[in-house]
């Protein structure tokens, strides 16, 4: 076989080779939290938005994708990624008892949790053992942020799957905390009918990157083909161009 023929060869397995990386991508189920602003929710056209959601857009664009985005409530999502095949959720904060689960692109933010109370409490908390002491602390079921804290021997957290019931929960005096991040706060305060100066942060425990996590079925190319054309926006400033537009 002479090096001209070998060479096309080459070529045709490649170009075979990128097309089943394109359809591989286009035939993934891309999964995200409903009813999470500002980093994903539904709109009031009935749409898909928010940052990761947008960013998510841009990616589809580069790889010239028409993928579907599904919304629905984080349990039922997260447990999809964990027992389904081409499974792509976002954004999954990528913590210690997470991180061999999944395959990683990212991140596409990052954030801080924190403990926080009413405004007007007199709870003082300097460390988590501190906050082990409160009676009830609200957190959202399944949510990163309740799987560190049980890891660590909590207690007394009280679920919800519907984060804005803590909100309520709280101002009624209901439960003594709640823990949330700096990035979804402001938002669900508002969702619940309150503002930022109806809370006070005590307590900070956690800094955490936000990425996309894909099954572990999918071909590892696959998700590297993602991965470029994510780098790609992350390199010319696109993603940081989204991220200030949604956290101001």
């Amino acid at each position: 076989m002479n090096r001209r023929m070998l060479l096309v060869i080459l070529l045709t397995f490649s170009i075979l080779k990128a097309d089943d990386i394109h359809e591989k991508l286009s035939k993934l189920k891309f999964l995200a939290e409903d009813n999470y602003p500002p980093i994903t929710f539904t709109n009031q056209k009935g749409e898909p938005d928010g940052l990761a959601v947008e960013v998510t857009k841009v990616v589809f664009k580069k790889l010239n994708l028409n993928n579907k985005i599904y919304m629905m409530p984080w349990a039922r999502a997260y447990n999809m990624l964990l027992k389904k095949k081409n499974i792509v959720l976002f954004s999954v904060s990528r913590t210690a008892q997470r991180d061999k689960l999944f395959q990683w692109v990212g991140p596409i933010y990052s954030m801080k949790s924190s403990i926080y109370v009413r405004s007007d409490s007199n709870i003082k908390i300097n460390s988590l053992e501190d906050a082990k002491k409160l009676k009830k602390i609200g957190t959202y079921r399944d949510s990163f942020n309740e799987q560190y804290l049980k890891k660590l021997g909590f207690n007394n957290l009280e679920a919800v799957t519907n984060n804005e019931l803590n909100i309520k929960k709280l101002m009624n005096r209901r439960i003594d905390a709640i823990v949330a991040t700096n990035v979804t706060i402001k938002d669900l305060l508002k969702k619940a009918g309150y503002s930022m100066k109806d809370v006070k942060k005590v307590y900070t425990f956690l800094s955490v990157g936000v990425y996309y996590a894909f099954s572990k079925d999918i071909p590892f190319e696959v998700v590297d083909k993602f991965r470029q054309a994510f780098e790609d926006i992350r390199s010319d400033c696109t993603l940081q161009k989204i991220r200030q537009k949604w956290l101001k």
